[in-house]
Formats: C-alpha cells, sequence, structure tokens
C-alpha cells in the first residue's frame, strides 16, 4: 500500500481554533498549533514523522479515508494532491483555512466547531472561535488556498489576504478556492480582486433541493440558496457543489443530480457523513440499504475534472 502524500512535506490545513493538522481529511490530533511560520510547521517533529512513515509505506492513522477510497479504485484526495504538488522542499504550496467559526446556519450534520450558532444554540459561553492567523511574507511558493469556515463570505478575512497575495505579486500563480453554504453574495469587490488570480473555485455545499435543502442546512431558504449560486454561476468561475450524504437526503439524490447536470456543474463530490451516527445510512434497515444501491446505480453523474 502506496501511502505518501505531497502534503506532508508541503499541505497545511488550519482549524478554526487554531490546530493544525495535513488536511481536512486528517482525522487524528498532531497537537499542533498555527504559530504563523508556516516552515515552522512543515519543519516540526510531527510532520517530518508523517513523512517517515510514508516513505515506508506504512499505515498512517488519520488518512483511512483516502486508503478506502485508493482500496475502491477511486482518485483519492492523497492521489490528487499528488498529482497537483510537488515535494522538492519542505515549503507551504497548499493552504487550507478557516478564519473561525463564524457562519449563518445550523446545519442538522454541523456541530458547535465549524458553526458559532451552534455553540449559541447548545449554550456555550465562547461559541466564536479564531486561529489568530496573521499575515507574513513566507508564502512565496504557494499554489492553492481553500478557504473554509465557518463561513467565508460571512467575514472580510478572506478579502484581507487576497489583497496581502495580491500586493506581493502572488497571486497570478495561485488557484483560490471557497467552500461556501451557498446563502451569501459576495461584496462586490471582490468580483474584480479575484480577477487577479490564476482560477477561482467555488465548492457550493448544497445537499438537496427545495424542502430537502430547507430540512438540512437550518436558517438557509432554497430558492436563496438558488440566487447565490447563480450569481456565482454568471461570473464565470469554476463552479463545484458538495454533499453530504445522510439519511434526510439520501433518497433524493436523483433530484438533486438532475438539478446539478441541468446547470452544467464542474464537478460534484458526495462524502458520506458517519457523525451524528443517528443521520448515516449505515443505520437504514436492509431494505433500504437495497433501495439506496438501486438508487445510486440509476444516477447520472458528471465529473469534468
Amino acid at each position: 500500500m502506496v501511502t505518501n502524500c505531497s502534503n506532508f512535506y508541503n499541505g497545511i490545513f488550519i482549524n478554526p481554533n487554531g490546530s493544525v493538522k495535513p488536511c481536512c481529511r486528517f482525522s487524528k490530533d498532531l497537537n499542533l498549533k498555527w504559530n504563523n511560520d508556516p516552515n515552522e510547521i512543515l519543519n516540526s517533529k510531527e510532520y517530518e514523522d508523517l513523512r517517515q512513515k510514508a516513505q515506508k509505506n506504512v499505515y498512517i492513522d488519520g488518512c483511512n479515508k483516502c486508503y478506502d477510497e485508493d482500496k475502491s479504485g477511486f482518485m483519492s484526495l492523497r492521489q490528487r494532491f499528488n498529482k497537483k504538488f510537488s515535494r522538492p522542499k519542505h515549503s507551504l504550496e497548499y493552504l487550507e483555512l478557516a478564519f473561525n467559526n463564524v457562519c449563518n446556519l445550523t446545519c442538522i450534520g454541523c456541530e458547535p466547531k465549524y458553526s458559532n450558532l451552534w455553540g449559541r444554540k447548545l449554550g456555550y459561553i465562547s461559541p466564536e472561535t479564531s486561529n489568530n492567523f496573521h499575515l507574513k511574507d513566507n508564502f512565496e511558493d504557494l499554489s492553492y488556498v481553500s478557504f473554509f469556515g465557518g463561513e467565508p463570505f460571512a467575514t472580510q478575512n478572506h478579502q484581507q489576504f487576497l489583497h496581502f497575495l495580491i500586493e506581493r505579486n502572488l497571486a497570478k500563480n495561485i488557484t483560490i478556492e471557497y467552500t461556501t453554504n451557498c446563502t451569501l453574495n459576495p461584496k462586490p469587490e471582490w468580483k474584480e480582486t479575484i480577477k487577479h488570480f490564476k482560477k477561482t473555485i467555488i465548492i457550493c455545499s448544497i445537499d438537496g433541493i427545495g424542502k430537502v435543502n430547507d430540512n438540512i442546512r437550518i436558517g438557509s431558504q432554497w430558492n436563496k440558496t438558488s440566487e447565490v449560486f447563480n450569481k456565482f454561476k454568471s461570473m464565470g468561475v469554476e463552479l463545484w457543489v458538495n454533499t453530504v450524504v445522510m439519511t434526510e437526503n439520501v433518497f433524493h439524490l436523483k433530484e438533486l443530480s438532475e438539478w446539478i447536470n441541468s446547470n452544467n456543474v464542474d464537478r460534484w463530490t458526495c462524502n458520506v457523513l458517519t457523525w451524528p451516527r443517528e443521520l448515516s445510512i449505515a443505520t437504514l434497515s436492509n431494505a433500504n440499504k437495497q433501495k439506496l444501491y438501486l438508487t445510486i446505480e440509476n444516477l447520472k453523474i458528471t465529473d469534468k475534472e
């Protein structure tokens, strides 16, 4: 089994609370905190340990989702990273960044870590978290930035970072990516700002259309989601949709796939929810699992990547 991954050399994921790991999928805590020095993170004992294990193709706790995809014959995120990023030196090429957990929704599959509104709903004393990200001149090898949240368009931190990269003449070599709940229109200046970058990718988190959307993404309304989606579409950005598959939408994927194909989405990815357990499709009866198999088999999925 091949376990090497470019993100052990060139990638950093920064959570809203400041914790750091190689990518969003990595499921273990490395006990690393963002200190505004990517080189120190990439040369840390924790990252070096991952590199040593990967070079020997040792199984790495935290990478199981990619391993499962590798075994199933799908192109895993690990393989995608290895195609996009080289490993000539330990320098930051790929950055996944959530400035904070500020969000305008309480999606049923989410938690306070990624939504301050969930924290308020559960009575947290301090529901908002921030990673204290500061701008320094050590992003010269950066080629890909992925913004998530919270909801990235609920704050202006991302806009400040974009201007920082433009001012240092780095933007032309960088692809920027946003994972958004597709309920907030970006500020007018954002459309002009992104023209400085190599490419802009918008990943719309859409779990269903109509009432299915409204019941899963609490606080959103499908009419507004559709409006914002069309706004992004009119900008000429690369448009993806990401769907979290759960009991509440699994038998409505056909309608969603038809909507996606009718809108010429560039890529549609589906991730299967595992928590909270009661929303997992693993809890379906055997009869419903068989029904699900037939449903998925008949889906028409377009992926232009």
